[in-house]
């Protein structure tokens, strides 16, 4: 294997510098010469410098969200990924004669780093308030939407809307007019000394707060409306250095060199304590996309594996070399790619690129090092990669990103999704959890919400915190879809560990590709349960049907189809037989249906599920949701199924896995019956339809 080895000269301009060299143990809590306030804050979150030191005073990261609280045991499959996050509250108060429903609550100092709400416009005169340190009158008492979307007292950058549109600096020029079908982001830090509880004065829609609970001793100055006057300048310098064009300097120019397979591309880095603080690579435009994924980025520091991902995750492009730009990460067009996470080191450090594709691919590596104070509170960056294909949909399921163990913080993620189908992929949860927690502290409502935007909302957006370049699919969300958090104040500290989980939750029963890169800093030591994927980030990227070409059908495991069970007997007159789904968007077994064109309540189906082994079986079914059709009873040789089955949607899609229960077969055979017994209120044109997609038997 042939390996380039450049060294890299270095600018001789010292960093932030701390206190001195410690051995690595937890560090004690100075004495703060000021307490933490809106300044404060502001400044540390444009200070890159800050995400590579372990926090001082300490502090946990909570969440607060409206995810369904039904979800309660992370064993029982039943409820853990239940889906109606809308609409939940910690209690409703009576103050001052009307009604308020509690969304936050906190006891103790702390400050909140984060909010998100989708943008309703029904919601437009729902009032937030923000009661601090036990306090009877609110301290901020606005409009939810109006604060959310940047057009109330706090404007863009720090509150925004995740619309489609090139760059988050457009909103500097003008609000955007239509604000459904978005989401409203809120990065204003709002400290709080002793106490903060949140209401809404409507029964609330989704949201997600995320806040920091500091010790009991540690002081904080809370959030005032005259204090935020007064902070004009700070929020100004904040804004703009947000904002900022990227500083694009690296130190010795990259040489551009052509790797074979297998080669890799290295920097030896300057001896002795130093930081990385810019880093470029450069591709030729023409080898993307393949090369976003073959191309991958390692990094050693101090003897430690730090870096192992490949160039499209890591720079936050996914498998397209689409421009993006967030705090830490910028990449255009030609085929730059920058990065500012700052990578510190004590004694030494290794950068490189290896090309595990097929094909050779002129790149070029360049890194800006400055000197850097080594301390207890200094950490190693790390970035992790886990990539899984034909992940199956149906049912829902936990994917792990990534479980750390040691003293750290989890500063953000990119994911990168193959979708198959037309139909939304998004509708899972992030769980997280924290120094072994059994109940995740943060669980949320969508896989979108936790990345920022709302509805699956397709397009692209750009902002210093979340990003999405231009997906695939101008409408729906077949293809690759890239998104990505960085994490500033609300970065995650761990202290002996983090767990974090994505729930896969699909509007159909498909397969989907996951790829995601995780960023995370931690003290010398700690470990992870990412090793190197060679093998996959060396496969061809997925791709979907040519214009012409047939896709693959779907075909569930095991699956009886619909549209082949043998019919036993229907209504009189039924008329019921084979629809062809080929060009239905994917997401059906076989691609057909038994469709049934019922007319009224008590319209019916009687077909025979083979039983080639005896015993009991667990019936699951596999229908179709329309606008069109019924709300249909199942029974099974002659047991009603409760609860009855609403086939309402608005559009055609997958109803995914419905249990029937636990049946025996009576003659080598199941007997389904499907009736109808209603229609739901929204329903159109004849209301009574229904279809079987599929059946499968499993063992009880």
């Amino acid at each position: 294997m042939k390996k380039s080895t450049l060294l890299l000269s270095i600018a001789l301009s010292f960093g932030a510098c701390a206190a001195e060299p410690g051995t690595g143990a937890t560090p004690a809590t100075p004495a703060l010469a000021a307490p933490i306030s809106l300044r404060s804050l502001l400044a540390e979150m444009s200070d890159r410098d800050t995400t590579a030191k372990w926090p001082v005073p300490a502090y946990t990261l909570k969440q607060a969200s409206s995810y369904d609280r039904k979800s309660t045991n992370p064993a029982d499959a039943a409820t853990w990924f239940a889906n109606y996050d809308s609409g939940e509250f910690i209690r409703i108060e009576e103050t001052n004669q009307r009604r308020e429903w509690v969304i936050m609550e906190h006891n103790g100092p702390g400050a909140v780093t984060r909010m998100w709400l989708p943008l309703e416009p029904t919601k437009d005169q729902q009032i937030i308030r923000f009661y601090f340190d036990g306090a009877t009158t609110p301290a901020i008492e606005v409009p939810f939407n109006e604060l959310m979307s940047g057009r109330g007292f706090v404007k863009p950058p720090l509150a925004f809307v995740a619309a489609n549109e090139s760059d988050l600096r457009n909103q500097l020029k003008a609000a955007p007019k239509v604000l459904r079908g978005v989401a409203g982001d809120l990065y204003l830090p709002i400290p709080f000394a002793r106490s903060c509880k949140i209401t809404l004065d409507q029964v609330p829609f989704y949201y997600i707060v995320n806040y920091r609970a500091y010790a009991p001793d540690v002081p904080l100055e809370t959030f005032s409306m005259a204090g935020y006057e007064k902070a004009q300048t700070a929020l100004a310098q904040a804004g703009e250095a947000l904002l900022a064009a990227p500083d694009f300097k690296v130190g010795a120019a990259g040489q551009p060199t052509t790797l074979a397979p297998g080669e890799e591309l290295a920097l030896k880095l300057p001896a002795g304590a130093a930081a990385v603080r810019n880093l470029r690579v450069q591709i030729e435009p023409t080898a993307a996309p393949q090369a976003l994924r073959s191309i991958v980025l390692t990094a050693e520091f101090d003897g430690e594996a730090a870096i192992w991902c490949p160039i499209g995750e890591f720079f936050g492009v996914g498998a397209r070399l689409n421009p993006v730009q967030d705090w830490f990460r910028t990449v255009t067009a030609d085929g730059a790619m920058f990065s500012r996470w700052v990578m510190p080191y004590q004694k030494a450090g290794r950068l490189a690129l290896k090309n595990l594709g097929n094909e050779p691919v002129t790149v070029s590596l360049a890194a800006l090092t400055t000197p850097w104070r080594w301390d207890e509170q200094s950490m190693l960056f790390h970035a992790n990669w886990r990539f899984q294909s034909a992940i199956n949909t149906a049912p829902p399921s936990e994917w792990n990103y990534i479980e750390i163990h040691g003293r750290g913080v989890y500063v953000g993620d990119t994911l990168t999704a193959f979708n198959r189908s037309d139909l939304w992929y998004g509708e899972g949860d992030e769980h997280v959890y924290i120094d072994g927690e059994s109940f995740p502290s943060h669980l949320g409502t969508g896989t979108e919400d936790y990345y920022g935007y709302a509805w699956g909302m397709t397009g692209f957006f750009s902002s210093p915190f979340i990003s999405q370049p231009q997906n695939d699919a101008p409408k729906g969300w077949k293809g690759f879809t890239t998104t990505s958090r960085v994490r500033l104040l609300d970065a995650i500290p761990l202290r002996t560990s983090l767990k974090f989980d994505m729930e896969i939750g699909h509007h159909t029963s498909t397969q989907l590709d996951y790829a995601v890169g995780m960023f995370w800093y931690a003290r010398p030591g700690a470990t992870h349960n990412r090793p190197p994927e060679p093998a996959a980030a060396a496969l061809p990227l997925a791709s979907l049907p040519a214009a012409g070409q047939k896709r693959p059908p779907l075909k569930i495991a095991g699956a009886q189809e619909g549209e082949a069970l043998e019919m036993v007997a229907r209504s009189p007159g039924l008329v019921a037989g084979v629809q062809d789904l080929r060009d239905g968007g994917g997401g059906w077994s076989g691609d057909a249906q038994l469709f049934v064109q019922a007319q009224k309540p008590g319209d019916f189906v009687e077909v025979a599920i083979a039983a080639p082994q005896p015993g009991a079986k667990t019936i699951i079914l596999h229908a179709t949701k329309s606008s069109d059709y019924g709300v249909i009873r199942f029974s099974v040789n002659g047991k009603p199924v409760d609860p009855n089955f609403d086939g309402f949607a608005s559009q055609p899609i997958p109803s995914g896995p419905i249990n029937l229960g636990v049946h025996q077969p009576q003659d080598g055979k199941f007997i389904l019956r499907a009736e109808v017994v209603g229609t739901h209120p929204a329903s159109t044109g004849k209301r009574y339809f229904f279809a079987i997609d599929c059946i499968t038997l499993q063992a009880p």
